[in-house]
């Protein structure tokens, strides 16, 4: 490119002839310059591009679907941006070059529209000085869908001037990452007051952070793309910073008080992250989870360094861009060139000396016709069953509790009679009788709180804060510090992602006994702040025990002249535990105890207590073998209330009940078949990636019960051929679910032959 002095004389022109800089070439068509403009246009091999800017220009589509990019409103281009481009799913477009028309002293620019379905419009300048080269998003653009990153390439040199990014993606991950950001950085910042930073670069460099002033920082864009393997993703991401460092700085034997202010910093990179080990060992060591950054580009628009020493350390460290720290373009252009090498090296670097394994790529982007022979592949891992319906949001969700979700459309209707009303039934032996059982039944809705009942497996879920942000008194280390603060856009989206992994029904417990569920897996804790009862699977679920027995309740209301058998299986409860209370009393686990069977009292004259079980640990449930239904029912609805965790004097019998059934040859007894998924660490990693990555999160035992339950009969009849024993309680997740138009538990009941 040619010397940017050769542009003044026609600078002068311009500032003669055009009053002002917004005026067009149709202003102009009387003066000598506007001949030139077009001589240059029709004569490219004499004139070439002049002085024009030009830039290398990259598309990225992180979107799931395909993209169309458009661009319009050219000014003063000699090469203009492709009008149109077509975008396959998670992929980047071929690399184009554009001119900015040097022969005519006017800003060039042009806008482009990024559109997966809702378009982000963006006009873009392009120019050196006295022109400019920015940026300006549409104000109705949706939010962080869109990212720009015109990054100084190869400023007055050979070859193009920037390298222009352009992203299209879902725009969830970028609002996340600045939750956690905003909830921590006033912590940050107090530490760094409260103990100064220091930095000791060498035996003759020392500088220390004293505080950070005025900070504003932030994501613009970030997207994570998904790669051909389980578990590799591609992370970009674009930080915009303006920040004033107030330091202290010694070079050799002189000490100096220095403040560096940025002002327009704006930050690309990308990553390949290797989350495999994770996923296979299940364990979130540093040395299960592969980094490699493969780009780092940047540009700035002001940089002020006040105080000499901060120079002097720069050209003695870096005495490549030592010349450059007022020429903020130039600086940059050598960044994201001849240093661009060793900066990807240190940032792998860093990433290894904190134990994270490199990730091994030959590319740093993949091209769209490349991308083409995988995407079927990626979309099968990727897309939810077409019957089961997912129930996730794109966007970070309200913080309230997550109502309960329509039924899947493939759900055959209730059905509608007490099944086990009829002679036949009440004539079997409970030893004989096949049950519908739904597992973690109250498992449908849930509130954006965790239970007091912590999981081994998810135990990290409980060292989050998911609303407040971190102190920002000097009090709290947000790095070592615990909780760790995720601000409340972040702290809701991971409870919805915690949600869609712990619903193991769609539907509350009416709707389950209208079904014909008779058993019912019910997960309750105790929380004294509040003196209530809940359930819970991980999360609080929206119903109390409370409610839980009210529906139980009405239905038996429904259907008075019904003799129905309702188990409820009460376990995981923290009762045997006493609590302390901020006041410093205490709940013992006796007054719990005395408050549950108080609650439970709620269904008293409907109670079955069998013979010899009132008040009697551990009675063994296998002596009612051989009494049939009726004898139970006696002429009406009962429920049989189960307690393993615990004995009270009435109401409830402490007991398993019907348990698993051995692999060996057991004798005759009560036995339980389980469909419910466990789920792998490959599983929850894979739909929170499905998530992020602009996919809709399933609910995961959703999609599991969808082919557990559709072979419910075969997996059944291959459990009592092994065992040899008849097992009589089959319990499920997402009941509905099942085979030939019939629910699982329409499957069930169906097994008893009346």
């Amino acid at each position: 490119m040619y010397c940017l002095l050769r542009l003044w004389p026609l600078v002068a022109i311009a500032t003669a002839l055009v009053p002002a800089p917004s005026s067009g070439v149709r202003e102009l068509r009387d003066v000598a310059l506007y001949d030139l403009y077009q001589r240059a246009v029709a004569n490219h091999t004499e004139f070439e591009r002049g002085l024009g800017t030009s830039a290398d220009v990259y598309i990225f589509n992180d979107w799931p679907t395909g993209m169309t990019f458009t661009s319009s409103n050219s000014e003063y281009m000699s090469t203009e941006p492709p009008a149109t481009l077509v975008l396959s799913p998670y992929s980047v477009s071929n690399k184009y070059t554009i001119d900015a028309n040097g022969w005519i002293p006017l800003q060039s620019k042009f806008q482009i529209t990024l559109n997966p379905g809702t378009p982000s419009n963006i006009n873009v300048d392009i120019g050196v000085l006295p022109f400019k080269t920015d940026y300006a998003p549409d104000i109705n653009n949706p939010a962080s869908q869109a990212g720009v990153m015109l990054a100084p390439f190869n400023i007055l040199g050979k070859g193009s001037d920037f390298s222009f990014f352009f992203f299209s993606g879902p725009g969830i991950l970028g609002p996340l990452l600045n939750s956690a950001l905003d909830a921590n950085i006033g912590a940050f910042i107090a530490n760094i007051r409260k103990t100064p930073l220091k930095f000791s670069v060498s035996s003759d460099v020392d500088i220390t952070i004293n505080d950070i002033v005025n900070p504003d920082i932030k994501c613009s864009y970030a997207s994570i793309v998904p790669g051909s393997t389980d578990g590799l993703i591609t992370v970009n991401a674009i930080v915009d910073i303006t920040v004033e460092l107030q330091t202290t700085a010694r070079f050799k034997k002189l000490t100096q008080n220095a403040n560096v202010q940025f002002t327009g910093l704006s930050v690309l990179v990308t990553a390949q992250v290797d989350l495999g080990g994770l996923i296979t060992s299940g364990s979130t060591a540093a040395s299960n989870i592969g980094v490699t950054f493969t780009r780092f580009q940047t540009s700035l628009d002001s940089l002020t360094v006040d105080g000499d020493i901060l120079t002097d350390i720069v050209a003695f460290l870096y005495p490549v861009l030592a010349p450059f720290l007022k020429l903020p373009y130039k600086l940059m252009s050598v960044i994201n060139t001849s240093q661009n090498g060793p900066i990807l090296t240190g940032l792998n670097n860093l990433v290894q000396s904190l134990g994270v394994k490199q990730v091994v790529t030959s590319k740093r982007w993949i091209n769209a016709r490349s991308l083409s022979s995988i995407w079927e592949k990626i979309k099968s891992v990727f897309d939810p069953p077409p019957t089961l319906q997912a129930t996730g949001t794109p966007a970070p969700p309200p913080p309230i509790a997550t109502p309960v979700p329509p039924a899947p459309t493939n759900t055959p209707a209730p059905t509608e009679a007490p099944w086990m009303s009829t002679l036949a039934i009440q004539g079997m032996k409970l030893s004989d009788l096949y049950i519908p059982g739904t597992h973690d039944s109250q498992a449908y809705a849930f509130q954006h709180i965790l239970s007091l009942i912590q999981y081994p497996d998810i135990a990290f879920l409980w060292t989050f804060d998911y609303t407040l942000p971190a102190p920002s008194d000097g009090s709290f280390d947000p790095i070592s510090g615990r909780p760790i603060h995720l601000g409340p856009v972040l702290g809701d989206y991971v409870m919805n992602s915690i949600i869609h992994v712990s619903r193991a029904q769609s539907r509350d417990l009416t709707t389950q006994l209208n079904g014909g569920i008779r058993h019912f897996d019910l997960r309750v804790y105790y929380d004294p702040s509040d003196d209530t009862f809940y359930s819970q699977h991980g999360l609080r679920a929206v119903p109390k025990l409370v409610d839980l027995l009210t529906q139980v309740q009405n239905f038996i209301a429904s259907n008075p002249t019904a003799q129905e058998l309702i188990v409820l299986d009460i376990s995981h409860t923290n009762f045997n535990q006493d609590f302390e209370l901020d006041n410093g009393t205490t709940i013992t686990s006796d007054q719990v105890h005395a408050k549950f069977q108080s609650t439970i009292g709620q269904l008293q004259q409907w109670i079955y207590m069998p013979p010899n079980a009132r008040g009697t640990p551990n009675f063994d449930f296998q002596t009612l073998q051989n009494a049939t239904l009726g004898s139970i029912t006696q002429g009406g609805n009962k429920v049989l209330i189960l307690t393993p965790d615990f004995a009270l004097p009435d109401l409830s019998v402490n007991t398993d009940g019907w348990i698993v059934a051995p692999s060996d040859k057991p004798p005759a007894g009560f036995y339980e078949l389980s469909t419910a998924a466990a789920l792998t660490p490959g599983d929850i990693v894979g739909n929170v990636l499905k998530g992020l990555s602009g996919r809709l999160e399933p609910d995961l035992l959703g999609v599991k019960a969808q082919e557990a339950n559709a072979q419910i009969e075969s997996t059944l009849r291959s459990l009592e051929g092994k065992t040899g024993t008849r097992v009589q309680l089959v319990s499920v997740d997402w009941w509905e679910f099942g085979a030939n138009g019939k629910s699982a538990a329409d499957i069930i009941i169906g097994l008893n032959g009346v």
